[in-house]
């Protein structure tokens, strides 16, 4: 009798698993041929997303997943806790930082009207006054959830163009507001994505992109100027690529009075640069640096100079660019051995250079000769953001955080180089407890890669639930977020790493290149070793580890998990590509940036490559993988959603398959996530809510 009962105890997590129903996932055979190798797919019909079929299926699927998460974060009392952890309260300076012109007379910010709505835009009169809604997002659109993000105001405050998407889509509009007045021009200038706008007397330069479908390959860009109350359909173009290897961009000084655009050749990349200033009538943009070598960005614009940042000898290297003779460049920030440049900000006759370092960050201040004069360096663990040079009150500010710690605002004594809090920070838990170090291991190549954990009291115990984390693409530096899910395990017993895999930018650029393309394998690998390490260490115990990922971090996720099933307890992928046969085949991933990082399937080596380590395309019937909830957006057109719904229905069809693998679709969300903080609120209590319960049965 005790042997029956002990069968019992042992086959029911299969049981329990076993109630779980899948909504009907039918395969239809697609062949598709790669270089004579013919690859079966089955769910092809779930790109279409807009198809009754699929709008059926994702709704089921919905149903399904909403309903056990929404189980488990009542159990847990998710929702309670992330409350408390999510709003945690940050001194901050608003908008007043953000002004770079002495004449204007305006602050702006984005603001909070309600937790039910996305942020809208917000302006005030003087430093002394409170602030007023300019621009509330839900004015713009009843049935869409409309995101306000970006806004640029023009000299003298007397304009202010906006920018905001629909449902969190990549695609955009841009409308324009008389500010005095609140007079709103009724033209809207559609196509647009994450543009960048450039004020030019009565109108200003943006990107304009070909619109296809939500689903469709981005095309290049061009540059137009909108002139003010006129009709979209007018606006002038001004620069467009000629051919399919030329992208451009655009680049401009907030005074209005010099202008730049970049064209790039992706095939040679060979760069070219033309200019235009201010005073020329006409809006022809002139050469100034033709078919060089040097890929410029972070451009600062100065009365007779031009500051930006480009790569010398895989170094990234601010540099000073005459306008008068361009080609006598010279560099002026200091080189660091194992330091990489993030970010600088300019003043009257000094620069303040930021560098990323494995001991923190470090600040230097430089003239324009490239002599150091100050240094300064941050607390390991935090990371500096929001560098800003105020010029009417001749201040410096920075923001600190890491990936416990909101978002604090410093104020930088340029005299003494040291720095002060401006607002003390309030938080709902007690972070005295937490301890952060920073650690090496060997993967499997035996290259060393460093791992960051954070955790409370003590780490000795194998019993521990650890979050690991990692993003590890595009030569991306880590910027240590603050997250609530991280204090959610943290405050419930569980610890937090995130691993700097190869791919990343913490670096430099040899260390991103050991990471891309046909290297993309090496920052899997390193991942893998980063959870052998912990269960080594007698940290944790391979079912107590729950990984998580974003966007490149989603993939590397994804195929961790499918390729050593053993060694973790759940997983979220989110927003993620994981059909990279397919991948090139929608919206950005035919891009330069994404075929450099990834590659295409027209070339033979990179097919082979991202076949041997597609998601997707490597699920083993035999394998029963680890509990899985797969996350994405309706509306993202970065990685569309065709990549969760795939590997969901693969991997729920899979007849091995008893671990729960759940795929959750956000119905307005696009590539970020929720918009309103309701909808946060309930994204990460349902995230790390599984994740929680999955690794502590």
């Amino acid at each position: 009798m005790g042997n029956f009962f002990l069968f019992l105890i042992l086959l029911l997590p299969q049981f329990v698993v076993a109630q779980i129903i899948y909504p009907e996932s039918p395969k239809k055979p697609i062949v598709d041929n790669y270089h004579n190798i013919e690859v079966i797919d089955n769910y092809q019909w779930l790109e279409f997303q807009e198809t009754d079929e699929a709008k059926d299926w994702i709704k089921a699927q919905n149903q399904l997943s909403k309903k056990s998460l929404k189980k488990i974060s009542r159990n847990l009392k998710t929702e309670s806790q992330m409350n408390g952890f999510m709003y945690a309260r940050t001194g901050d300076y608003f908008g007043e930082i953000i002004n770079e012109q002495p004449e204007n007379q305006y602050y702006f910010t984005l603001c909070s009207t309600s937790n039910t709505a996305p942020l809208s835009l917000c302006y005030k009169k003087g430093r002394d006054t409170s602030y007023d809604i300019l621009v509330k997002s839900s004015a713009l659109g009843s049935r869409d959830d409309v995101n306000i993000y970006y806004y640029k105001p023009s000299k003298n405050d007397d304009y202010l163009a906006f920018q905001y998407n629909r449902n969190g889509s990549d695609w955009s509009e841009i409308r324009v507001v008389k500010v005095k007045k609140k007079r709103f021009y009724t033209e809207v200038i559609k196509h647009t994505r994450s543009s960048s706008i450039y004020w030019l007397r009565d109108g200003f330069f943006y990107e304009k992109y070909p619109f296809d479908s939500l689903r469709a390959k981005t095309k290049k860009p061009s540059i137009m100027y909108h002139k003010i109350d006129t009709n979209a359909s007018d606006d002038k173009l001004i620069f467009k690529s000629r051919k399919d290897s030329e992208y451009v961009d655009i680049y401009g000084a907030p005074d209005e009075s010099f202008f730049i655009i970049k064209k790039e050749n992706i095939d040679t990349k060979v760069f070219s640069y033309f200019y235009l200033n201010a005073n020329d009538n006409i809006l022809t943009f002139k050469p100034f640096l033709i078919n060089i070598k040097y890929d410029l960005s972070g451009f600062i614009f100065k009365e007779k100079q031009i500051y930006a940042t480009t790569s010398i000898n895989k170094k990234d290297q601010l540099i000073f660019i005459p306008k008068a003779d361009p080609t006598k460049f010279k560099v002026i920030s200091p080189i660091y051995k194992d330091a990489v440049l993030q970010d600088y900000s300019i003043m009257n006759d000094k620069a303040i250079v930021l560098y990323s370092s494995k001991n923190g960050d470090l600040m230097t201040l430089v003239n324009f000769e490239g002599l150091i004069l100050k240094e300064t360096s941050t607390p390991s663990g935090l990371s500096v953001k929001g560098m800003r040079y105020n010029n009417t009150f001749d201040e410096f500010f920075f923001h600190l955080e890491s990936y416990t710690v909101p978002k604090v605002l410093y104020k930088l004594d340029l005299e003494t180089f040291e720095y002060e809090l401006v607002n003390q920070t309030k938080v709902n838990f007690d972070p005295k407890g937490y301890k952060f170090i920073e650690r090496t291991f060997k993967s499997k190549d035996g290259v060393e890669v460093p791992i960051k954990i954070v955790y409370k009291d003590s780490l000795k115990d194998s019993n521990i639930p650890f979050l690991l984390s990692t993003y590890g693409g595009y030569g991306t530096i880590d910027s240590r977020n603050y997250n609530p899910g991280i204090i959610y395990f943290i405050e419930n017993g569980g610890a937090f790493a995130y691993v700097n895999i190869r791919g990343g930018g913490e670096f430099g650029k040899d260390w991103w290149e050991l990471g891309k393309r046909l290297n993309k394998q090496n920052g899997i690998l390193d991942f893998i070793s980063a959870a052998e390490f912990l269960v080594d260490q007698k940290y944790t115990s391979p079912n107590k580890i729950a990984i998580i990922g974003s966007s490149h971090g989603g993939l590397i996720v994804a195929a961790s998990a499918v390729q050593r099933p053993d060694l973790f307890g759940a997983a979220v992928v989110n927003v993620a590509p994981l059909d990279m046969l397919r991948f090139e085949n929608f919206t950005v991933g035919a891009t330069v940036t994404n075929v450099l990082e990834f590659g295409t399937v027209i070339n033979r080596l990179d097919f082979e490559n991202l076949y041997s380590y597609s998601p997707y395309h490597n699920i083993d019937d035999t394998v029963n993988y680890p509990s899985m909830l797969i996350t994405t957006g309706f509306y993202d057109n970065r990685v569309p959603p065709l990549h969760s719904f795939k590997l969901a229905a693969r991997l729920q069809n899979n007849p091995s398959q008893q671990n729960p693998i759940f795929l959750w679709t956000q119905k307005k969300t696009g590539h970020n996530g929720a918009l309103n903080k309701n909808d946060k609120l309930k994204e990460n209590s349902f995230i790390y809510g599984f994740l929680f319960n999955a690794v502590n049965k």
